[in-house]
């Protein structure tokens, strides 16, 4: 779930790469909600796509205080 990929960030320190592909897709939901500053690889058929999460926003934050997580 994207809440605990969250916390992982939330609670390592930046920044932090990630190279699993459900954690590349997690990632882009995340960013797309504006929680994450994330900078993604380019996408190379056959190969492992990475991203790089590089800030937490304010909302993004806000999102990991309300949850708890």
């Amino acid at each position: 779930m994207s809440h605990n990929i969250l916390k992982r960030v939330a609670d390592g320190k930046l920044p932090m790469q990630f190279a699993l592909r459900n954690d590349i897709g997690l990632l882009q939901d995340l960013r797309n909600a504006g929680y994450l500053r994330v900078t993604f690889g380019p996408f190379i058929l056959g190969q492992s796509r990475s991203a790089t999460v590089t800030e937490i926003t304010p909302l993004g934050r806000a999102v990991v205080r309300y949850l708890g997580v």
